[in-house]
């Protein structure tokens, strides 16, 4: 006899409802097939399927879809064949990890990036460092990271979020982050800065040294900013070696050796020109020429005048490749810059907040951008800071935060207007 959750409703064209509803199935064997990289023993932790288990009508297609709704299998189908005790077989075809989402960890600093991955993977079999955007896989990774925490007695609140990408970190990520406690440095301490970048140096530590602790896939890590010195002065391949961070009462104690390489110098440096912004557009406003020291600081500038382009045109998503090659003999770096624009975005709301009837009357006759209008993000700014004329709007200072959806690429915007100092 053969049974598959896919057959069952022609079956019923045979078997009494009542019948059916009261068969038991109960399972010998389980084989799998298709189902790499991922073990048997993986596989059927997430089936919740074992030899012995007795299956009925109602649960027949369980295991499958336990499978499906992890995010990670384009298809699985469960079958019963045999008389009697049966063998469960599941047919699988897992997603290509290359399409998935990496997950990103911000502030688990109990644990080493190594560590926690193979805690991770005791707890999460099917774990491989990615999460797909439509299952439930990031729900369990969640909970087991707070089990985790909970095993290490740490009171944490966590969350993940999807992370589009920007030009810090151009990748959508599954963000995982601890929301509190509040992960803080308490002392950092880096050994083998040349003399030549001491000074800079010593002033990140001093600036940031005491500042919220960050790594993981999303925003400027601290690593990203210990490093910065060595970037802004031309030394691309600069890195820290031997990173040791430990929790404390006073926050993290964070210790690492910079190994800083050699200068680079620009050889070349190109824009893809586009509609938005042209080669004449980034002939004004590059910084970086032939014959340059390869200044990070002076990228991430030219950079950013490019993004604004986009950000005015409604492109909130934009950011931009550098595209770098190096020659690690003549220390020199070749750029080929290219905008990935992603969507263009559309106003849905606008909340003005905490304004008079007056100022509300005022904001109203004088805010031009409507719904379904293309966000601009220049115009908001130049709104805060020109309107300063509007005898309502005088005693005001604002800022405004914009919320973007990706799967409508609408926009709700809103200002938030504070009385008593003049509006900037």
């Amino acid at each position: 006899m053969r049974l598959s959750c896919r057959v069952l409703p022609a079956l019923l064209a045979l078997v009494s409802l009542s019948a059916l509803a009261q068969a038991k199935y109960p399972v010998d064997k389980v084989r799998i097939t298709g189902g790499a990289p991922y073990t048997d023993a993986e596989i059927l932790s997430i089936a919740q399927l074992k030899p012995g288990d007795v299956l009925t009508k109602d649960t027949i297609a369980a295991p499958a879809q336990h499978l499906l709704d992890t995010g990670m299998f384009d298809s699985a189908e469960m079958e019963l064949t045999g008389p009697g005790s049966r063998t469960a077989h599941l047919a699988l075809k897992p997603t290509s990890l290359n399409t998935l989402l990496p997950a990103s960890f911000e502030n688990f600093v109990w644990w080493t990036p190594e560590e926690l991955a193979e805690t991770l993977h005791a707890k999460v079999p099917i774990y491989r460092g990615v999460c797909s955007d439509a299952g439930n896989l990031p729900d369990i990774i969640q909970a087991a990271l707070e089990q985790m925490l909970a095993e290490k007695g740490v009171q944490a609140t966590t969350s993940h979020t999807i992370v589009e990408p920007t030009n810090e970190h151009p990748q959508r990520v599954v963000n995982f982050k601890i929301e509190s406690p509040r992960i803080r440095l308490a002392s950092v301490d880096i050994t083998g800065t040349p003399p030549a970048l001491a000074a800079a140096m010593q002033q990140v530590i001093q600036r940031f040294g005491k500042s919220a602790y960050n790594e993981g896939l999303t925003g400027i890590t601290t690593r990203e900013l210990l490093l910065m010195p060595a970037q802004n002065a031309g030394y691309l391949t600069a890195d820290l070696t031997a990173v040791q961070r430990s929790m404390t009462s006073a926050g993290v104690v964070y210790s690492a050796q910079l190994v800083a390489g050699e200068p680079y110098k620009v050889a070349a440096i190109a824009w893809q020109p586009t509609p938005v912004y042209s080669a004449a557009d980034f002939s004004k406003d590059n910084l970086l020429h032939p014959g340059d020291l390869a200044s990070g600081e002076a990228l991430r500038k030219t950079e950013a005048k490019i993004i604004a382009s986009y950000h005015a045109q409604g492109y909130i998503d934009a950011y931009v490749t550098p595209g770098p090659t190096l020659d690690n003999t003549a220390h020199t770096v070749t750029y080929a810059l290219q905008a990935v624009p992603g969507e263009v975005y559309r106003l849905k709301t606008v909340t003005p907040l905490n304004l008079t009837p007056e100022a509300q009357q005022e904001f109203d006759a004088n805010w031009r951008m409507k719904p379904n209008d293309v966000y601009n993000e220049s115009y908001v700014a130049r709104f805060i800071t020109n309107n300063s004329a509007l005898k309502h709007l005088a005693g005001y200072t604002a800022s405004f935060q914009a919320i973007g959806d990706p799967a409508t690429h609408l926009v709700d915007l809103t200002i938030t207007f504070v009385p008593g100092r003049p509006i900037r």
